[in-house]
């Protein structure tokens, strides 16, 4: 019996898995019988939009589902709370076998689990009251864009709207920050997805921050954003911590903004290393195709790159921050004088090797603080929106173009365009490009060929100003890419460590230049003279699939002691683990484990010559283990069995002869001798064991997971019971593990 008893847990645990209600998309095969005017439909702004775009109003994706198709979906599901025109699915709960069944109705073309899980992109927020002078980062967060050339000209974003989709928007209805949009009713409408109303004035902070990024105004009346004069659609699409749903709702969120006549949306979010494989992330996730199909609407799409920046195994972005025709956005420091990637924001390309990020922005800016005032925070979600406030300004100076179209101008505006890399895109988009007053950009260096590779000559160095540097392959795919502070030396790129049909970029002081370089092959050098180099190694950014996740644990415990077995008895291990899965995993382990089981006998009621008893056993250790990520929460619950062959076995027995009283019994203190008994490859020990244990570990930083665990052995430790060593140890144990992450 005992022996079932872990196959009895395993078992338990699955079918838990399998009974509970999971979140589905539902596809159909058409839209038959439907009708659809979309001049009742739309927003007058949004006709116009459709008109400018070349959009066709009439398009089959814009057409409503089914009603007897959703009703009979209706019928297997817990709940529908969610539905996509564009995706022409549903978003329903449902068991896997009422989702089997529905996947045979035959108007269903498929149904697929939802595994996406909504993350905001910020990384910690300082909500501590701004002191000083906050007028250099307000200043700068508009002034790294060339604002100023907006505010002189008074473009303002007047005429665009944009729909900003997010968790929540509280004191928006009352905070100073907004007041001059709500005084000229600038907040057009409002819709709470998850709770099916208009109501968005609550829940997450986050979109208050966010917000004030496109538009807000401080106290002292500084603009916090530069699209001041645009109209605003507010769309609540994430619910903490709802781990399914998210997707859908950002389907809607789009949809719904389309049909309000929005110009942009921006999503400060997305999805990614939680649910999804990195392999995901190459624009074909359904969030993603809502984004593309937004695109082609005539919405230009600003999205947080996201901030995986700092986690080794999550080497892309997310999603739909990986649709080709997104302009997705990273982040920088909040310097004007050093050009830095900030640590937390995610790098390209996409899984696909498409160049990611487009653009970037600072990732820490001054934002409207719901609880009062004013603060500072931190994340890829304010370089957003900060972007996406001087795309409406930078619209509004080129009305008649499309969303696309448009796309590539932001690109075209960036300070580092047409270099790029996967940190920073082109760049920071600059207000000059679209005002007229960009200036001739003068020669700063030469590519000089020389017999054993190419000198970056520069005539003259500028203070402050970083060198970007790349290799780019055949296939446009970056090899690598740098940032130097040259010195007039120069930086010399050696030709005999690339491979033909290479390519250098080049860009410095805002003039850039490229040439073929050739070679034998090999890795990537670089060498400049009283030059500092920072350096993002191309290959090291490789997209790879994932497989299974290994890991290096180390355990030390303490068994519990009862009558007898009262001694210091300790277990420690150490071994590797072998998982797969991202929120739920599987896996097993293999390790070596030490214990160690005494028996102190300071009553000597039960063997009264025996002083003390030790059992030590080395055991090659296997264990299947099931794993419940908690991500949310940086929490990690592990349930499984485990099973071992003791590979030594031995018992050390502790005698001492006393010298006894009248009464024949011993007399504690005048021992007269000691005798220590060894006995090797005990047979009085088991051969094997097994029990089962779980395990609670949080994870810091993604790099080593620490917690406690607890253990309960379904084995005896001894064979027989006329060993001098009275009751069996306890079966309980508990103690602490860390893990390390690769």
């Amino acid at each position: 019996m005992r022996k079932n008893f872990i196959l009895a847990v395993f078992a338990l645990v699955s079918s838990l898995a399998m009974a509970q209600e999971k979140c589905f998309w539902v596809f159909f095969t058409d839209k038959n019988d439907t009708q659809f005017d979309p001049y009742s439909y739309f927003d007058a702004k949004a006709i116009e939009r459709y008109q400018r775009n070349g959009a066709d109003l009439y398009d089959l994706s814009n057409y409503p589902l089914n009603d007897s198709y959703v009703s009979a979906v209706n019928a297997y599901s817990t709940e529908v709370f969610g539905e996509s025109r564009w995706l022409n699915a549903l978003g329903i709960e449902a068991t896997d076998d009422n989702a089997a069944l529905i996947a045979q109705l035959p108007f269903v073309a498929r149904v697929q689990e939802i595994v996406s899980n909504g993350i905001l992109a910020r990384v910690e927020t300082d909500f501590e009251a701004v002191t000083g002078d906050t007028t250099k980062l307000l200043t700068d967060q508009l002034k790294r864009f060339g604002g100023q050339h907006f505010i002189d000209k008074g473009i303002n974003g007047k005429g665009l709207r944009i729909c900003v989709m997010d968790g929540g928007f509280p004191k928006v209805n009352t905070h100073p920050a907004f007041k001059h949009l709500r005084d000229n009713n600038q907040i057009l409408k409002t819709y709470n997805f998850p709770n099916k109303k208009e109501d968005v004035y609550g829940w997450s902070t986050h979109g208050t921050m966010v917000l004030s990024c496109i538009a807000g105004i401080n106290d002292k009346g500084q603009m916090m954003g530069l699209a001041q004069g645009a109209e605003f659609l507010l769309a609540r699409t994430e619910i903490d911590p709802e781990p399914f749903k998210e997707e859908v709702w950002w389907a809607q969120g789009a949809e719904w903004a389309d049909k309000n006549g929005a110009d942009i949306i921006n999503s400060s979010l997305g999805y990614g290393k939680d649910r999804h494989w990195t392999k995901d992330m190459d624009g074909t996730s359904y969030v993603a195709k809502a984004a593309q199909k937004a695109v082609e609407k005539g919405i230009l799409i600003c999205n947080s790159a996201g901030n995986e920046g700092d986690d080794r195994r999550w080497m892309t972005i997310i999603t739909p921050a990986d649709a080709e025709n997104v302009l997705t956005v990273g982040g920088i420091e909040d310097d004007l004088e050093n050009y830095r990637h900030i640590s937390f924001s995610s790098f390209g390309p996409t899984a696909d090797k498409r160049m990611k990020p487009n653009v970037v922005a600072f990732g820490l800016a001054e934002v409207a603080n719901p609880s009062g005032g004013y603060t500072s925070a931190y994340g890829t979600s304010f370089s957003s929106p900060l972007t996406a406030g001087f795309c409406a300004c930078a619209w509004q100076t080129m009305r008649d173009k499309t969303a696309l179209q448009m796309k590539a101008e932001i690109e075209k505006s960036a300070d580092l365009y047409p270099y790029f890399d996967y940190a920073f895109g082109y760049g920071v988009p600059q207000a000059a490009y679209f005002t007229g007053d960009l200036k001739p950009v003068e020669r700063s260096f030469n590519l000089v060929q020389e017999k054993d590779g190419v000198r970056i000559a520069i005539p003259k160095t500028v203070t402050g100003q970083y060198m970007f540097i790349n290799v780019e392959g055949a296939d446009g795919v970056l090899l690598g890419y740098y940032m130097a502070s040259p010195d007039p030396t120069g930086i010399f790129m050696n030709s005999k460590d690339f491979g033909q049909g290479k390519k250098l970029n080049v860009s410095y002081n805002g003039f850039y230049d490229s040439c073929p370089i050739s070679g034998m092959g090999g890795d990537i050098s670089i060498a400049a003279n009283n030059s500092h180099i920072y350096g993002q190694d191309g290959t090291f950014k490789n997209v790879k699939e994932e497989g299974w996740q290994k890991t290096t644990f180390f355990q030390y415990d303490y068994n519990l002691p009862n009558s007898t077995f009262n001694g210091f008895s300790r277990h420690f291990a150490f071994g590797r683990r072998w998982m797969y899965g991202k929120t739920y995993k599987i896996g097993m382990g293999l390790g070596l484990d030490w214990n160690r089981f005494v028996h102190n006998n300071k009553d000597r009621d039960i063997h009264p010559f025996h002083d003390q008893v030790m059992l030590r056993n080395m055991q090659l250790r296997g264990e299947l283990l099931q794993r419940i990520v908690l991500r949310r929460f940086g929490l990690n619950w592990d349930l499984g069995g485990y099973g071992g062959i003791n590979i030594t076995r031995r018992m050390r027995i502790t005698d001492k002869t006393y010298i006894t009283d009248d009464m024949g019994q011993p007399i504690p203190d005048n021992t007269c001798s000691k005798k220590v008994t060894t006995y090797y490859n005990c047979k009085n020990m088991e051969l094997f064991e097994y029990g089962a244990f779980t395990r609670l570990s949080y994870s810091i930083q993604n790099m080593f997971n620490i917690g406690v665990y607890g253990s309960y052995r379904l084995s005896p430790v001894i064979t027989k019971d006329d060993v001098p060593i009275g009751t069996k140890p306890s079966p309980w144990s508990f103690g602490i593990e860390i893990e390390l992450v690769p």
